[in-house]
């Protein structure tokens, strides 16, 4: 009896695989836009913002996005600056 082999692009583990890139991908590209958007309203973008935004949820960004155009100012929008967790 001969098998069918199965097509990568069929297989449960490329798939999953496939989801997750793409996720990553979104969020990479709502982190960019955001990026853009904050530094055209309000200058360039300080180290700790852009850390921010790196590691944000695709959920965070999404947020920041929506209040972008109310916000006064980058703090009032991001948060306060993050200050360096001491070394214990």
């Amino acid at each position: 009896m001969l098998h069918r082999l199965t097509p990568l692009e069929e297989t449960r583990a490329y798939q999953s695989i496939f989801v997750k890139g793409e996720a990553k991908g979104k969020a990479e590209g709502k982190a960019e836009g955001l990026k853009r958007l904050l530094a055209r309203r309000f200058g360039p973008l300080p180290p700790w913002a852009e850390e921010c935004i790196a590691t944000a949820s695709p959920a965070q960004l999404d947020a920041w996005i929506d209040d972008l155009l109310d916000a006064d100012s980058l703090t009032a929008l991001i948060g306060p600056q993050r200050r360096p967790e001491s070394a214990s």
